[in-house]
């Protein structure tokens, strides 16, 4: 009995113990990596690309001939009809009823030059009537092509060649777009987490340099070479950094699970960072980032796309207000038999020309006022695509000249940590040697804690930089290249 006790205690302590956390090291590439490849940012982004470019396909598709069967296999229907009976001047009803099966294969081609369509179609039906003059016949039309156009003198196919390979490049550049946002979501967080690593690391130093502190003030005080005062204050100090610690502990938690969560890693996963220096002889030209951004950025291509949208639609509407005029011209065969073998014998010709013309004769200025809010909206759009452009040339002005202050910052920040960190170092051997008072010590302390968050910090604003520039002009400025994710 005290054996299974044992054994079911020695279990239950072994299950309340959590497995060892997998680390993981990365660095600032590796995460940027992480984020464009499995991110669900990233994932989202490449369905609606996908989207897009199954679209132009569809598109691309449907100006190549299409060839569609279309059948009623079997059709019976019974109901009365009313019939005149010459004989006796009367109508009566009777009852009809028949079988009826068809058959046939159209195909169409656009016509791009007038944006109208040629059709063609051949087919086979049969037909079985029912009752005194029960009869069955095969009907057949072994060739039938013609030309059908809607609207004359406006060609949508015209606009549609021009504005789906615009959107097909919209979407590849928003893809892209999308994606170096992620990226620079994942940088954003990526320093948090070195930050909170950082602050983690200092809060241990911190309370270790209490502990070692407090026991030379108690050696100190011993010898009354500090008060009573001075000696509560460090112990206050090491209490302090006790509570530090654990919150600098739950915030390098947070931050971990953080990362891990948006880079799309196993739960539980710990991670240590490499923080990453910057390469010094990157700068960036402010002309060169604005050309890059008018080649590449998705909001230039979006408002090309809705101008000529916009054009399209002004066109349509100056066309339709002065009159409609549709054609629809076919020529073929058909012939009857109540033999199949003779349905296709000596067909007969059958034509159609339909022209339908539509003028408006009085319409209280509706046509006319469509067409002046279709220029209207051609204008405005073009006054959007002049303000989207020079707004997002001018952020791309601003964050050129940011990025490039940021290495004189960064320079900076590593200057004042290394004479922090000096300062602290002489300061806490003169603390020890009784040369140095408990205030001096701590503020010591507390430049070189500053003086290392902000080094990281300086660090963080420059890749954030960096980052953002390659969003908007999307172009790596490291390997000189274009941005494209779109495969």
């Amino acid at each position: 009995m005290m054996r299974r006790l044992g054994i079911i205690v020695l279990a239950s302590v072994l299950t309340a113990v959590p497995a060892a956390a997998q680390t993981v090291v990365l660095d600032l590439e590796r995460t940027v990596s992480l984020a464009t490849g499995g991110s669900l940012p990233a994932l989202k982004y490449q369905s609606l690309y996908d989207a897009s470019r199954y679209a132009f396909l569809s598109w691309e598709a449907s100006r190549k001939p299409q060839f569609t069967l279309e059948s009623t296999p079997l059709m019976f229907e019974r109901y009365m009809t009313q019939r005149y009976l010459s004989q006796e001047d009367i109508d009566v009803y009777r009852q009809q009823q028949y079988l009826y099966s068809q058959a046939g294969i159209s195909a169409t081609q656009v016509f791009e030059p007038l944006g109208g369509e040629f059709y063609g179609s051949t087919q086979l039906g049969w037909l079985k009537t029912f009752g005194d003059e029960s009869q069955a016949q095969f009907m057949t039309v072994p060739l039938a092509v013609g030309y059908r156009q809607d609207l004359l003198f406006f060609n949508p196919l015209k606009w549609d060649k021009k504005i789906e390979p615009l959107k097909l490049t919209q979407a590849e550049k928003e893809l892209s777009y999308g994606i170096e946002t992620a990226s620079g979501t994942a940088v954003e967080k990526f320093f948090t987490l070195a930050l909170a690593q950082d602050q983690y690391r200092m809060a241990e130093e911190y309370l270790a340099s209490c502990d070692t502190i407090y026991a030379i003030a108690e050696r100190r005080y011993r010898i009354a070479s500090i008060s009573k005062a001075e000696l509560g204050i460090l112990e206050l100090e090491r209490v302090n950094a006790t509570t530090t610690l654990a919150n600098a502990r739950i915030a390098r938690q947070r931050a971990v699970e953080d990362l891990a969560t948006y880079l799309g890693m196993e739960k539980g996963s710990d991670i240590e960072l490499i923080v990453p220096s910057v390469p010094y002889g990157l700068r960036v030209d402010a002309a060169e980032a604005v050309e890059h951004a008018r080649e590449n950025n998705p909001n230039f291509i979006e408002y090309q796309v809705a101008l000529e949208e916009a054009r399209r639609d002004a066109e349509k509407a100056r066309i339709e207000k002065n009159l409609n005029l549709s054609l629809d011209v076919s020529v073929g065969m058909n012939q009857v038999s109540d033999r199949f073998s003779t349905a296709y014998a000596r067909p007969l010709m059958q034509d159609m020309a339909v022209v339908s013309v539509s003028v408006p004769l009085l319409d209280w200025g509706k046509r006319k006022s469509a067409w002046q809010a279709a220029v209207s909206r051609v204008e405005a759009t073009e006054r959007a695509a002049m303000e989207s452009a020079r707004d997002t040339e001018l952020d791309v002005r601003l964050t050129v000249n940011e990025f490039n202050e940021r290495l004189a910052i960064i320079e900076t920040a590593r200057q004042a940590l290394e004479i922090a960190e000096d300062v602290y170092t002489q300061t806490l051997q003169r603390f020890i040697k009784g040369q140095a008072d408990v205030y001096n010590l701590s503020l010591a302390q507390s430049y070189w804690q500053s003086a290392r968050q902000n080094s990281i910090a300086s660090l963080q604003n420059y890749w954030l930089s960096y980052y953002n520039l390659r969003r908007l002009t999307l172009y790596d400025y490291q390997h000189r290249q274009p941005i494209r994710y779109a495969k």
